[in-house]
């Protein structure tokens, strides 16, 4: 599949965990986040998420993981309920985006989301809910809480939008042992931990045998010490997937538990990247952990390819100078907190000055000299 308009375009985020404003933040087709910890990136990305699990599971369900909406409500602000009855500083979600219809085709979504809960705290309410395909007619959409949810999760657009979006963490420690196989009819999708890699790995070879072989050809560019990496399935008691490594010059084939954390690691950013029907917008945390410099520059230039192919659209986390040097001023936003506490989202390309210093500097040096935001 080719994108010809990015996937997830736009985003602003308010009142949600540390975020009280994000302002509206622009993607290019390949965007790293980088800041301190803390700084509130990933509650960028976790509101990005939420929105997606309020499309397909529901409120109440893509609320359960963080035990309540008042607790990822943005305390630093006042939620009061004023002359016009409405609850002050709802949290809301506007995205801009677009889903492939047919081979051709794609159809912008905007859309406009916000939450609140009643005086007493009890009811979570729906303020505000729109959405807007211009190339299909007017907005369906209303305002107040009396909206029925329902409505969200029925809307074909936000399914089709938000259904081919990737959030991955990765950790290699829910990897490396075997999982259930998936037994009912449809495609595998990598979980978010990567737990059922060996599965989605096994996919990919029934999708494409040459797919397959060019991702084992390229983990051997990393580990000129592998010769075979293959996924196995038990069916002793149950059926189970789980990755087996040949080593060069040994017999005795290494099951996935005993795999470094950085092979893991490589082995699902190259499934996702390679897959032959990837999804369309891939959000990675922290994509450097585990990797060494070299496999950095190799997944770093994986993306690039995926995203020049308009494959999809890939959206990081980072910590890594290194992988900042990578990369141009346009395909970075830099997080920081300002003297209120509220995450700021700078992107350097915007500065003209910063623009001169990276002819010089590169981006990670920049960064590092505390000069990626000012010049």
């Amino acid at each position: 599949m080719t994108v010809t308009k990015l996937p997830l375009q736009s985003f602003r985020l308010k009142n949600f965990k540390a975020v009280r404003d994000s302002v509206v933040i622009r993607f290019t087709p390949l965007t790293v986040f980088i800041g301190n910890n803390g700084s509130g990136k990933s509650s960028l990305i976790e509101g990005l998420e939420l929105f997606q699990h309020i499309v397909l599971k529901g409120i109440d369900e893509a609320i359960q993981p963080w035990r309540g909406f008042e607790h990822i409500w943005n305390k630093a602000v006042e939620h009061k309920v004023k002359k016009n009855r409405k609850i002050s500083n709802p949290m809301s979600f506007k995205i801009k985006g677009s889903f492939r219809q047919g081979l051709l085709r794609d159809i912008p979504v905007h859309v406009d989301l916000s939450l609140d809960m009643d005086r007493q705290g009890n009811t979570i309410g729906i303020r505000e809910f729109k959405v807007i395909s211009p190339e299909e007619g007017p907005p369906a959409g209303m305002r107040e809480d009396s909206f029925p949810e329902h409505r969200i999760s029925s809307d074909k657009r936000l399914q089709m939008m938000t259904s081919s979006w990737q959030f991955l963490t990765i950790l290699p420690q829910q990897m490396q042992y075997p999982l259930l196989q998936k037994r009912t009819k449809g495609g595998v999708d990598l979980s978010k931990d990567g737990a059922n890699i060996a599965e989605y790995f096994e996919s990919i070879r029934s999708a494409d045998v040459s797919v397959f072989r060019g991702i084992i050809e390229t983990l051997q560019s990393v580990l000129p010490y592998a010769d075979d990496l293959q996924p196995a399935i038990t069916s002793e008691l149950e059926r189970n997937f789980y990755l087996t490594l040949q080593e060069k010059g040994i017999d005795d084939k290494l099951a996935g538990w005993l795999l470094s954390q950085g092979t893991l690691r490589v082995l699902a950013l190259l499934c996702v990247l390679r897959h032959p029907h990837p999804p369309s917008v891939i959000v990675v945390e922290e994509i450097e952990n585990g990797l060494d410099p070299r496999t950095i520059h190799l997944i770093i230039e994986e993306i690039r390819a995926f995203v020049q192919a308009r494959k999809g659209q890939v959206i990081a986390t980072t910590h890594s100078p290194y992988l900042l040097d990578l990369l141009p001023l346009s395909q970075i936003i830099v997080v920081e907190r300002n003297k209120e506490g509220s995450p700021v989202f700078t992107r350097p390309a915007d500065n003209k000055d910063l623009t001169e210093w990276a002819r010089k500097f590169a981006p990670g040096k920049l960064y590092t000299m505390g000069n990626l935001t000012r010049a």
